[in-house]
């Protein structure tokens, strides 16, 4: 059986289940925390805040979750009446009256949210971020950090990314906010480090979405919608309120979390993500679009729609659902490969300190972490994971096990032929540059390259690019010495698809398309389509990916130059 597990994939859901524990930890007042939940829904970061500039704007509509499919879907079948109206007609290859649908636009990977917003919001790529997915190992100081959390049951971090800025303290290079000197409101983003202005929902939101979460897929029915809903109604709202009070800034960022959470427990997760954008989101769109349209600013504003990410539907079964407890699940690998496997627990009690293995979950990807065993044998011993682990003794000591495990079923039968990739690299301690990881042959560890040469793999996009992206750097080291990547992708039978999660009826992290594939699409109500087009081209080129968007977004609020390095 599966641990259950609280999981809040936007770092919002468990946020107020986990309150109380938080302030017995912290040292941040609770006053302090209530008013990022209460009390109009806003508070200034920056104080006085940057004056706001002449124009042009920028609005980013970040839709969490959300398929570069399903948002263009649900305007070309007249559900999202707001965003249609702005972007205007069809005027064909993605081109609108006053708009561009970017095609082919990826994720960085693994394609989840805490991950991609990350590198979304600062250009950069995870291994250089420090922020490589919704939950991570860090070995230099035994830290597990869980803003959105899978394997693990505790819930500190996800309120800590409000009350102390947790990824904004992980990230190692500068966000958009702080390279752009601009004033900017950020409404429920995990990134908001540089900003003007942070807006969240109160409490009393974040209790009923906890409610819905806990449920799992025993939630997901038209009823159930509205507690998710209710979440990126409440962003609007303190968005709306914002505004009034303070006037409307230089770049405005809206998160809505809950589409995607809804589209994890949702049946028919694909059909009901277009409904919840023309239901809920396109609304909430346009009420602020009204208010900059009052304020005889629409004209002058560049709207953005982009996502982090999108959905395969998978099976809600034990089966498929690759989780933390039991003989058919990954620490039954480990362990039978005499590997100490650390709680799945945010902070271990003293006495489970001597791990020699550590598993962080993606979805349809998992991050092993191994200690150097040479340092801690025996048992109650705590392993030195400042030093990498072994090559042979660890490193493909592992990467055997679960080999063999996904062909015979050997040490955990349930995990048989549910792996479709191994990889791994010689490892390095932190503080120095990982090696960009290499895939296990079935014999040895060959380059990406190589090994997509002889085994060509169309169907996981841009893979040896953006496996580079995420484990060769300065925080490489961050996405585990093995990663295992499950069977997915909507090009398989849902049968054959898996996840390392509890129970869901869709998830995401793959390189396939529909979990890579998003949105970018970019309008202006004064400018035509086709010159939108070109100047997006003339910003980030043909091509771009999710980590051009910063300097996408710099150009557009600067179109007269500004150094790409920003300030």
């Amino acid at each position: 059986m599966k641990k259950p597990v609280l999981w809040a994939v936007g770092a919002l859901a468990a946020a107020a289940a986990g309150v109380a524990v938080y302030l017995a930890v912290s040292d941040t007042p609770a006053s302090d925390i209530i008013g990022l939940a209460a009390g109009g829904g806003h508070r200034e970061l920056n104080e006085p805040m940057r004056p706001a500039g002449t124009g042009p704007r920028v609005i980013i509509f970040a839709l969490d979750g959300v398929g570069h499919d399903e948002l263009v879907g649900a305007v070309r079948e007249g559900r999202a009446r707001r965003m249609a109206a702005l972007l205007g007609a069809p005027a064909g290859e993605g081109v609108y009256a006053h708009g561009w649908a970017v095609p082919d636009v990826l994720s960085v990977l693994p394609s989840t949210t805490v991950a991609a917003w990350s590198s979304l919001f600062t250009g950069r790529p995870p291994a250089a971020t420090g922020v490589p997915g919704n939950e991570w190992f860090e070995r230099e100081s035994m830290r597990f950090v869980a803003p959105a959390p899978v394997s693990v049951d505790g819930h500190t971090d996800a309120v800590a990314v409000y009350a102390d800025d947790l990824v904004g303290a992980t990230l190692a290079v500068p966000t958009l906010y702080e390279r752009a000197g601009v004033r900017s409101y950020v409404a429920l983003s995990q990134v908001h480090r540089g900003a003007d202005l942070l807006i969240v929902p109160d409490l009393g939101a974040l209790g009923s979405l906890v409610t819905a979460v806990a449920g799992g897929v025993a939630g997901g029915d038209e009823m159930e919608r509205e507690k998710f809903s209710v979440l990126d109604e409440e962003a609007v709202d303190n968005t709306v309120a914002a505004l009034q009070e303070h006037g409307v800034p230089d770049l405005l960022v809206v998160y809505f979390p809950g589409v995607d959470l809804y589209t994890h427990v949702a049946e028919g997760p694909v059909p009901s993500q277009r409904s919840y954008v023309g239901e809920v989101l396109d609304a909430g769109v346009g009420r602020i679009l009204d208010v900059y349209a009052a304020a005889g600013m629409l004209d002058d504003t560049w709207v953005l729609f982009v996502s982090d990410h999108g959905h395969t539907p998978v099976l809600e079964d034990d089966r498929h659902a690759l989780g933390t407890d039991g003989p058919g699940e990954p620490p039954a690998v480990l362990q039978a490969a005499g590997f100490r496997v650390r709680p799945f627990e945010l902070e271990p009690d003293d006495d489970a300190q001597d791990y020699q293995a550590v598993l962080a979950y993606q979805g349809a990807m998992a991050y092993v972490y191994l200690a150097d065993r040479s340092t801690c044998v025996a048992a109650g011993t705590v392993c030195d994971w400042r030093r990498a682990p072994r090559m042979d003794d660890d490193v493909l000591a592992v990467v055997r096990a679960f080999a063999e495990t996904n062909r015979s079923g050997a040490s955990a039968p349930g995990m048989m032929n549910t792996l479709d990739l191994i990889l791994a690299r010689e490892p390095r301690p932190p503080g120095t540059d990982a090696l960009p990881f290499q895939v296990w042959d079935g014999d040895r560890l060959v380059p990406v390259a190589d090994y997509l040469r002889q085994h060509p793999r169309p169907d996981l996009l841009d893979l040896e690019r953006r496996l580079h992206d995420l484990s060769a750097g300065p925080f490489g080291h961050r996405a585990g010495d093995v990663l295992l990547l499950a069977r997915s992708g909507s090009d398989r039978p849902i049968e054959d698809r898996f996840y390392f999660s509890t129970e869901y009826r869709s998830w995401h992290g793959s390189p396939s398309q529909q979990d890579s594939r998003i949105p970018l699409v970019v309008t202006r109500r004064s400018m035509a389509g086709a010159a939108i087009r070109e100047t997006v081209r003339t910003a980030v080129g043909d091509g771009p990916s999710q980590i051009d968007i910063v300097n996408l977004v710099l150009r557009l609020l600067r179109p007269d130059g500004l150094d790409e390095e920003g300030p």
